[in-house]
């Protein structure tokens, strides 16, 4: 937390419609929150889209539903990458942290998320929504950056050998 400058007292911030108010007493801290909280409502939203999806569908209905989510998972790591950026310039990160290798497709996540969410297609003449596998990869990938750069919950084994959600 940074140090209040002296004399100066908090000052109230409206957060609300409601008469409620907040009472910011280091800026910092307060625009620190509020970038953890859109990163965590992009990733509830991910989440959402997810558990919400219908049992069955049309093909044009999966495809809606499924650029909807890719979409989703794009404005996620948007609201990470200034983080991950800063982690970059400062040597936590490097290049291939962002890199997904192994699918039919190598993925960059910064690409990923500069298309919002499509990717060039096979014949590099268009962007194109990938498959569920695709995004939900850039998903995972998107929470061990948050876990590397040290805002993301992670395991922790104690000395009884048992884990512990660390955040």
């Amino acid at each position: 937390m940074s140090e209040r400058e002296p004399g100066r007292e908090p000052e109230p911030v409206d957060e609300t419609g409601d008469s409620a108010k907040l009472y910011v007493a280091d800026p910092d801290d307060y625009a620190k929150t509020r970038k953890l909280k859109a990163i965590n409502d992009a990733k509830a939203h991910v989440r959402k889209r997810r558990n919400n999806r219908p049992s069955e569908a049309t093909q044009d209905e999966w495809s809606g539903i499924n650029a909807r989510t890719a979409e989703a998972v794009a404005s996620y790591g948007n609201e990470l990458l200034p983080i991950l950026e800063e982690a970059e310039a400062a040597g936590t990160l490097e290049n291939d942290d962002y890199e997904i290798e192994g699918m039919k497709w190598d993925v960059d996540v910064r690409t990923y998320i500069r298309f919002d969410g499509r990717m060039p297609n096979e014949h590099n003449d268009g962007l194109d929504y990938p498959p569920p596998a695709v995004f939900m990869a850039v998903y995972r990938q998107l929470e061990r950056l948050e876990r590397k750069v040290g805002i993301g919950p992670s395991l922790e084994a104690d000395d009884n050998n048992e884990w512990e959600i660390q955040t």
